[in-house]
């Protein structure tokens, strides 16, 4: 999604600054980056209030049956995903680094969906203009023969870039939460023109010199970019193994297609890292378009398990009961983009949040779809 929703301003001047970008996926038709109120309301459209605060230490993950939705919100939404059945949370962390805030977040939600039994997959933005700014790089994603600069997004092939984004974020999450057993990256990118690295190979000097080094026979720009991301990516991704083994490193559309895509892909694979396509070509057209996603990766060599998202406004209830079942069926789960729109005050449903019933009737398509 490119379009950027803006559903109010945050009450905290200390989040200004990390607000001021879109936050969550633009080809998830992107959500507020800001609070959508200063006083949030509470989870009145949940459908059930459990009474237990027994802990469930086994996690039920097949089929997938997870919510997209934003770290601000009350840790009582896990208990309105439990009782319509879901297992599965994936929660954006909006900051480009974890706060001292969104760590009491995530230390709540994860406690909350213990006691649940609904997984608490922790879930950011590989690009952060904050976080980038103050790395010790000047190096930044530059496109076409034109050389079109992107100043806030990094340089696909700077590995002191790529070491921030994935394995320190990653760290901040681990050193808060160490139980949590899968993450979910977002690929997409949020203060460029570009959805994602999806204007070709990077031109800038380092990456140029870097090609022009190369001796002998070349392979295309795209294809050495490539081929070399795929190598340093594998180094990142076997530390991050040895860090925190049988960790799932999931992303949001592993199935798009671009060089960066696929080298995130395959070194995957060649580190031996579980990971998992969140993919959201299903977002409009359901179940249908499932397959495509799967034949992607399955191209490359990569057997990772895909899971259709579905957005609320697409489909009502009744469609979403019967999407939500025939995802399951094809892809072994869902995903839904996204539940803050059930719990969000009627006036912040727009756009991209709207919806074509009430919330109580999209609970009740839950349960049904999960039974």
């Amino acid at each position: 999604m490119k379009t950027e929703s803006f559903l109010g301003i945050v009450a905290l001047a200390i989040l200004l600054s990390v607000h001021s970008a879109a936050c969550v996926k633009k080809s998830r038709l992107t959500g507020p980056r800001e609070r959508a109120t200063a006083n949030p309301p509470a989870e009145s459209t949940s459908p059930i209030s459990f009474a237990s605060t027994r802990t469930v230490t086994a996690f039920v993950t097949s089929p997938v049956r997870a919510s997209y939705f934003y770290d601000y919100m009350p840790t009582s939404h896990v208990d309105s995903l439990a009782a319509s059945g879901m297992n599965r949370a994936i929660i954006k962390w909006i900051a480009d680094s974890l706060t001292s805030r969104g760590a009491t977040e995530l230390r709540n939600f994860t406690t909350r969906g213990a006691a649940r039994g609904v997984e608490i997959a922790p879930s950011w933005a590989l690009h952060g203009p904050t976080r980038l700014k103050a790395l010790a790089t000047t190096r930044r994603y530059t496109w076409s023969q034109a050389k079109t600069v992107e100043p806030e997004v990094g340089c696909p092939m700077d590995k002191v870039f790529l070491r921030s984004a994935l394995l320190d974020r990653a760290n901040e999450i681990f050193a808060v939460a160490p139980g949590v057993k899968r993450v979910v990256v977002d690929l997409e990118l949020y203060s460029g023109s570009r959805h994602h690295y999806d204007a070709g190979p990077c031109r800038c000097a380092a990456c140029i010199r870097e090609y022009r080094s190369i001796r002998g026979s070349k392979p295309t720009l795209e294809k050495s970019e490539e081929q070399r991301l795929t190598t340093i990516l594998t180094s990142y991704f076997t530390e991050f193994a040895t860090a925190h083994p049988g960790v799932e490193v999931g992303f949001f559309d592993l199935d798009f297609n671009s060089f960066f895509h696929r080298a995130m892909a395959l070194a995957t694979v060649k580190a031996k890292v579980a990971t998992h396509d969140y993919t959201e070509r299903t977002y409009r057209t359901g179940a249908s378009d499932a397959a495509a996603a799967k034949s992607v990766l399955t191209g490359l060599g990569v057997n990772a398990p895909v899971t259709g998202g579905l957005i609320l406004m697409s489909f009502t209830p009744a469609e979403l009961t019967a999407e939500a079942k025939a995802m399951a069926d094809r892809t072994g789960g869902y995903f839904i983009f996204s539940t803050y729109s059930l719990w969000a005050d009627p006036s912040k449903r727009l756009g991209r949040y709207a919806l074509q019933g009430t919330p109580t009737e999209y609970w009740s398509a839950f349960r049904a779809a999960n039974e």
